[in-house]
């Protein structure tokens, strides 16, 4: 029989691409993860990953043991549900990713009210991206992740993975309080050519707001590259560019800038996403139900 911890130990390395990526995420040492292969591919008695320079690639073998890990586990999510129905209380783990401002405005109150609800549950927090935490729960690596996308911009949804729309987050427009425009009670994007940006890392995060000074023909510069919203407003503060501030999870805004709202604004969509073979557990019920609680506690 198959070990189980060696086809995980494939599968990420796998889905990684090398050894060393895969035993980062694992929390195992490369050659830990080297001897795992080496067993199992002693237990299939088949080659399953082989050099093509300086990279190693599976074999036909390897993608076969990929595929049943993959059955194996949604198996095993589907035993846990069962199980944790059998129960009289809700409890069991839960590992949840989160965008940092969905942990700001949502996260960590639903865990506490979670916890204070059903104390037999156990919820480890991460800081995950949209696409990485979409990412973590198609591998397993998380339970649920909170993630954005925006309207007009949909994230693609791996197979097995299934979402749940908590509502939509407005962006505002985030000016230096000396701008021409500070004092308007709301902007067209359109009326904004020719000025510096603070933009994210290249990715969901960024797509928007240059799919909107591109629609509208503008001149633009990116003068900075921040992932972090403070930051973000700091640089506008000072002068370096104009920024694109969510609502959700907002923190207090220094007085040297101002949020104005858009005209036809990005807008973000907020969803939970988890596995499909995992919907009926019931303390992955109960955490999506506080986290709903605690948006519409935000959004109403």
């Amino acid at each position: 029989m198959f070990n189980l911890d060696q086809l995980a130990t494939l599968k990420a390395v796998v889905e990684d691409g090398t050894v060393a990526s895969a035993a980062a995420r694992l929390g195992y040492s490369p050659s830990a993860v080297s001897q795992q292969l080496a067993r199992l591919e002693s237990d299939a008695r088949q080659v399953l990953m082989r050099k093509q320079g300086r990279n190693i690639v599976p074999t036909d073998a390897a993608h076969v043991l990929v595929r049943v890990a993959g059955e194996m586990a949604s198996l095993e999510e589907r035993a846990r549900a069962e199980l944790e129905l059998l129960t009289y209380r809700v409890s069991g783990a839960i590992t949840l990713g989160a965008f940092p401002t969905a942990v700001r405005g949502i996260s960590v109150a639903a865990i506490a009210a979670l916890h204070e609800r059903h104390p037999g549950v156990t919820v480890t927090l991460r800081d995950a991206p949209p696409e990485p935490g979409l990412a973590g729960v198609a591998r397993g690596d998380l339970d649920l992740a909170l993630i954005h996308d925006w309207t007009e911009d949909h994230l693609q949804i791996p197979s097995g993975v299934v979402t749940s729309h908590l509502g939509t987050d407005p962006v505002d427009l985030v000016l230096p309080v000396g701008h021409r425009l500070a004092g308007q009670e709301i902007i067209d994007i359109a009326d904004l050519d020719g000025e510096n940006w603070v933009n994210d890392s290249p990715g969901i995060c960024s797509r928007q707001l240059l799919q909107s000074l591109r629609d509208r023909a503008l001149d633009y510069r990116i003068s900075c590259v921040l992932d972090d919203y403070q930051s973000q407003v700091c640089a506008t503060a000072y002068g370096l560019g104009l920024s694109l501030l969510p609502r959700l999870g907002r923190e207090p805004l220094p007085d040297s800038v101002v949020a104005v709202p858009l005209v036809d604004p990005p807008t973000r969509r907020i969803l939970i996403a988890y596995r499909r073979d995992s919907d009926q557990r019931p303390a992955l019920q109960a955490l999506v139900r506080e986290l709903t609680a605690a948006w519409e506690g935000v959004a109403g």
